[in-house]
């Protein structure tokens, strides 16, 4: 995929910083909608996301045996016509997934599907719900001069979040900041395929904080 891709877009500072804003606000109060309607309200704070006309999103609830939740979101007919919840996302999520065919679009996309998967979701609150992306050059100057210690900044300051694009799909990547384990920042670097699946993978640290949260 990487030798196929167009040059990195810098995705602009407000642009980025006003989404995470928006969606930092619903974190707060996605437990007031009733199923499921949250998803939808979730879906509509994203401008370059869309799904296929005449669906709306649902989930179903998956409980383990410890009590540990997830949720598997689809794709339902609005005319009643069964989709199948039963799939996979491959089959039931991702192909009424739209996003604009630029690198905001991919972006967005990328932003909104991990999103997705974590609400109402106590399996990813130590992964995606913990870390907050870093969009701003005062996001990170903030996150470092709140730090309890910074033991060592490796790369060279802030640098904003890019997207690539290929034929179908692409790469993002931007800064994060989590305090679980090891607190850092680092980039998070996301492949996204032709069918719309994600690889998530933690790339190069940029700030050794120390010690964080549940060592």
């Amino acid at each position: 995929m990487r030798s196929q891709e167009e040059s990195p877009v810098h995705i602009p500072e407000d642009v980025a910083e006003a989404l995470l804003e928006r969606v930092l606000q619903f974190r707060t109060a996605w437990d007031q909608y009733d199923k499921p309607d949250e998803l939808n309200a979730l879906l509509a704070l994203f401008d370059r996301v869309h799904l296929r006309a005449g669906y709306a999103l649902d989930y179903e609830c998956i409980v383990d045996g410890q009590g540990v939740t997830s949720i598997r979101p689809y794709a339902q007919s609005l005319d009643g016509t069964p989709v199948g919840s039963e799939g996979s996302a491959a089959e039931s999520l991702y192909p009424f997934l739209r996003y604009d065919p630029t690198p905001e679009g991919l972006f967005e996309y990328v932003f909104f599907v991990q999103e997705l998967w974590s609400t109402r979701s106590s399996w990813h609150a130590s992964e995606w719900l913990a870390l907050t992306p870093i969009f701003t050059q005062r996001r990170f100057e903030e996150t470092l001069r709140t730090a309890s210690d910074v033991v060592e900044v490796k790369e060279p300051g802030f640098r904003p979040a890019e997207a690539s694009m290929t034929g179908q799909g692409g790469h993002v990547r931007f800064l994060a900041h989590t305090p679980m384990g090891w607190d850092r920042i680092y980039w998070l670097e996301i492949d996204i395929s032709a069918d719309g699946e994600l690889e998530v993978q933690a790339g190069d640290i940029v700030a050794d904080l120390g010690r964080g949260e549940h060592f």
